[in-house]
């Protein structure tokens, strides 16, 4: 249970096991039939404004779903169905951490059946004026970041990481959203 950060409503929100090949799906209890299933899909991405939200076909969404997937890829879950009774994840202390260790209190099941991942194959890079992102192919996933705001508070500021068993539970999932109000 928590707030959202944006509506600045309550929310409760249940993670259940769910079946391989399943992927990780939100269900909203608060709406019913097809309206109430949003898969957490690239090309279901409706806005990344202040949060990142998904919607579905019928245009029904969840926001600020950024920390809740950043815990499951940090944790290796694959397979999820997000139960929550309203439009927004709950901001929690504004990282990930909660969340993992919520996962880890409540436990994890290895499924009989191979992960699904994405291989770049070839250097993709997308620039927006002064933004940028570039992936490359590796072998495993590493991240070179780096921000650079106008603000005394968090100027310019880089970090380099390489997923591997622990580190996205000892170095990387206590950052938190950052605001300027």
């Amino acid at each position: 249970d928590g707030i959202g950060l944006h509506s600045g409503k309550q929310v409760a929100m249940t993670l259940h096991p769910a079946l391989p090949g399943t992927g990780i799906v939100f269900q909203r209890s608060d709406l019913v039939g097809d309206d109430a299933r949003i898969p957490a899909l690239w090309n279901n991405i409706s806005s990344t404004t202040l949060c990142s939200t998904i919607s579905n076909v019928t245009q029904a969404k969840v926001a600020t779903v950024e920390h809740l997937m950043a815990a499951l890829a940090g944790c290796e879950i694959d397979n999820v169905l997000v139960e929550l009774n309203g439009p927004e994840v709950p901001i929690m202390d504004g990282s990930a951490a909660p969340f993992v260790f919520l996962i880890e209190c409540a436990g994890l099941i290895v499924q009989e059946a191979p992960r699904c991942a994405v291989r770049v194959n070839k250097t993709i890079t997308v620039e927006d004026g002064e933004r940028l992102v570039r992936l490359t192919p590796a072998e495993r996933l590493s991240l070179n970041l780096e921000i650079d705001f106008n603000n005394p508070h968090v100027s310019r500021q880089t970090y380099q990481f390489e997923l591997n068993n622990h580190t996205f539970k000892d170095e990387l999932c206590r950052a938190r959203t950052f605001g300027f109000e």
